[in-house]
């Protein structure tokens, strides 16, 4: 793990936690990524970046594409 690859994960965690309005929807969307970058950052186990990173970049770009599909208002329903 560089610590590149994790600020960069941390700052579009951060970009996304200010941009997304709706408590709920920003919860739902970024609760398991910042949950794990806060298990990386605190090494709970040997090796966990190189299996937490890519799991937290997917979880990150899905809340990216769908707020640029929905926009930052998007509400999560259900």
């Amino acid at each position: 793990m560089t610590t590149s690859e994790l600020a960069m994960l941390k700052a579009r965690a951060a970009k996304l936690e200010q941009t997304i309005v709706d408590k709920d929807a920003k919860d739902y969307l970024l609760r398991l990524a910042n949950n794990w970058l806060v298990d990386v950052e605190r090494k709970v186990a040997p090796g966990i970046e190189t299996v937490m990173l890519p799991l937290i970049d997917q979880q990150l770009r899905n809340a990216e594409d769908l707020v640029a599909k929905y926009g930052p208002k998007l509400r999560i329903i259900g």
